[in-house]
């Protein structure tokens, strides 16, 4: 049957297909349908929900069959700002809006059962009000008051320690009095729930935490009460938090900013979380502060440059409690005779010191396992993965050895496959053979383990944590996870093992993640009265990085100087280019195409292409090419015509190869 309607709506699939795609609008729906309305229309044999985003009654300039569409789904439509906020995304991260709507409405959210909701009453007793605020935290509040009235983006730098969340409070407390509603972000869920144990206590039913390990039930229901916004909420919440439908959002608050995890690295949209908040916050006309005692240079750069206006916390709220600093070079001990296993006799003085007077102690390596890999003493051979060009760690107490990039496993026995001999050998050491060797030394001591393997259940995380906050337990060995925002009031030693491990992938950032990494796990401890003592296990003792931190010593200055110098971010724009395959020869053929062509799509200045240090992962070959953008050049227009060039690129030659944007990567 021929319809008769002249009125056609383009929609946005939640797939990644760079075409228009249009459909008839029947007469019936005509008066129904909107910019955002949700219709179910058939495509490539299936039925899927889409989202339209506009109706015109200009016919498409397609010579095939146009369909209809099949039905309207009751349910409440994407608004003008969240189509907006999409296509920005879709259009600097370099991907296609049906990623972007995928990743902002997922499937189990799209199912019109699903999204039936009952109005309910929540409860929103206020228990306590925000706690009273020093003289210098009223003063950076008067000045983040003053920035939000112009919409200037705040940039608080607060050292650790100095009452950063109870301005979030403050200022969370007073959009909330005026009927606004407030997004909260934070970087790892652990952190979600230490916040929203002192947020429910203020907010009641008004506080709704999101993230993606929640039921879908769970975020279903916040979904629908944000969309809903019958009453004002506090929306406490990770990165995929900007994709909500928000209304009358007051302000947006982003704590620990400078934090890697904020960044999306599979699948697509490849997006920034607190970059996507300040355009979140554009487009709604919101305040926004982004808070952390290490900002990172981005940040900093922008703050001079005047796009942020930088607001400073330079004491702690219970005292200034300046952190003692030893660095430890394990070569020198080594050879002294001073050392006992992984740990310098220094360290273990301190942590008996520690344990004598009730103290806590948490010990830091960044790599979880018993041992990052294991290697035959015979014939050297070292067992790498079958489908990554990575080592396998082993794992001691499960008896295996993993790969961490695709969780493909097998038994561990200490016979050699290559020469068939008993010779393999743990090298390096992990969390693992941390906690073992602790517990060896410290039989009477209570030490606990917090890394991905452990915490791999909610209930557990939440236990150790729990239990390091209230004295339970006496020593902690942890990964980064542990380096994050938490307060622990009787910790007052921190020690890093094998600390040289944050140098280990030499990229532009190393120095700058460093010590972001060595001040934030400093502000773990002296919370409280108690000052706090950090050792760094080194076998390089004089690196700069080391020194600095020693002498209390900021390195943004050079870090900023270097940075101009060899045109790396904040100074330019970054693009990685990720082309993939499992034949090496069609990947390297197509990757020379791309590096040919961007020269003619306005990026000449780049390099590659060339392997990643991990270069085969999931049976996947890779090569990456990074492009620097000029601040100054049409950068918007430079990435379509990248992202169009390479479209038209993989139709000519780009049989099995895959191909990706990362704008900004970290």
């Amino acid at each position: 049957m021929v319809s008769k309607s002249n009125t056609y709506a383009r929609v946005i699939l939640p797939l990644r297909i760079t075409m228009d795609v249009t459909y008839i609008v029947p007469e019936p729906l005509i008066k129904t349908l909107q910019r955002g309305s949700f219709v179910k229309v058939p495509f490539s044999g299936s039925i899927y929900t889409a989202v339209i985003e506009f109706i015109t009654n200009e016919p498409p300039h397609f010579k095939g069959e146009i369909k209809e569409i099949e039905s309207v789904e009751p349910i409440s439509g994407a608004s003008q700002m969240e189509i907006e906020f999409w296509k920005w995304i879709a259009e600097y991260y370099m991907c296609t809006i049906g990623e972007v709507y995928k990743a902002a409405f997922p499937e189990p959210l799209a199912k019109t059962t699903l999204l039936k909701r009952k109005k309910t009453i929540r409860s929103a007793t206020v228990v306590e009000g925000p706690s009273k605020l020093s003289t210098a935290q009223q003063e950076a509040m008067l000045q983040i008051e003053k920035n939000i009235k112009t919409k200037m983006p705040t940039l608080l730098k607060g050292v650790t320690g100095s009452g950063k969340t109870e301005i979030y409070i403050q200022l969370a407390y007073r959009a909330h009095s005026r009927g606004e509603n407030v997004l909260i972000m934070v970087p790892e869920i652990a952190l979600s729930r230490q916040l929203s144990q002192r947020l429910s206590k203020i907010f009641g039913g008004d506080l709704l935490v999101y993230h993606s390990k929640q039921s879908s039930a769970v975020r279903r229901d916040i979904y629908n009460r944000v969309k809903a916004s019958n009453n004002p909420y506090i929306l406490l919440g990770l990165r995929s938090s900007v994709f909500l439908p928000f209304s009358n959002l007051g302000i947006i608050i982003v704590d620990e900013e400078h934090d890697s995890s904020y960044k999306q690295s599979e699948p697509a949209p490849r997006y920034n979380g607190r970059d996507s908040a300040l355009m979140l916050s554009k487009i709604h006309s919101a305040g926004v502060v982004l808070g952390s005692a290490t900002p990172s240079l981005e940040s900093i750069y922008n703050s001079h440059s005047g796009r942020y206006s930088l607001v400073e916390l330079k004491e702690k709220f219970y005292g200034d409690h300046i952190p003692s600093v030893a660095i430890i070079d394990t070569i020198r001990e080594q050879k002294r005779g001073k050392m006992e296993g992984l740990f310098s006799q220094t360290a273990l003085d301190e942590i008996r010191e520690r344990l004598s007077k009730g103290e806590q102690t948490l010990i830091f390596r960044n790599r979880r396992s018993y041992s990052p890999l294991v290697q035959c003493i015979y014939c050297g051979d070292i067992p790498h993965c079958l489908h990554c060009n990575v080592t396998m760690s082993y794992h001691k107490n499960r008896g295996t050895l993993s790969c961490h990039y695709c969780d493909y496993s097998r038994r561990f026995t200490p016979i050699c496959t290559i020469c068939g001999k008993p010779g393999l050998k743990e090298r390096g050491c992990g969390t693992e053979m941390i906690e073992e060797q602790i517990r060896g030394l410290f039989p009477q001591a209570r030490v606990a383990r917090f890394d991905a393997e452990t915490t791999a259940r909610k209930s557990e995380e939440a236990k150790i944590l729990r239990d390091f906050a209230s004295g339970e337990i006496d020593i902690l060995v942890g990964t980064q996870m542990i380096s994050k925002g938490f307060d622990f009031e009787k910790l007052t030693l921190i020690l890093l093992v094998q600390a040289d491990s944050m140098f280990a992938v030499e990229d532009f950032r190393s120095s700058e993640r460093a010590m972001q990494m060595l001040v934030q796990l400093a502000g773990r401890g002296g919370r409280r009265y108690n000052k706090s003592h950090i050792i760094v296990q080194t076998a390089q003792p004089e690196n700069k990085i080391y020194r600095q931190f020693e002498q209390s010593k900021s390195n943004i200055a050079t870090e900023l100087e270097q940075r101009g110098e060899f045109e790396y971010p904040p100074f330019t724009r970054l693009i990685k280019i990720v082309i993939k395959g499992s034949n090496q020869f069609n990947i390297d053929k197509f990757a020379q195409s791309v590096s040919r062509l961007l020269p003619q799509w306005g990026a000449s200045n780049f390099t590659g292409p060339f392997p990643p240090p991990v270069d085969r992962l999931r049976g996947d070959y890779i090569l990456n090419i990074w492009i620097k953008l000029s601040r100054k050049s049409e950068i918007t227009s430079v990435k379509r015509k990248i992202t169009e060039g390479v479209e038209e690129l993989l139709k000519a030659q780009g049989k099995g190869v895959k191909i990706f944007f990362d704008s900004d990567p970290l």
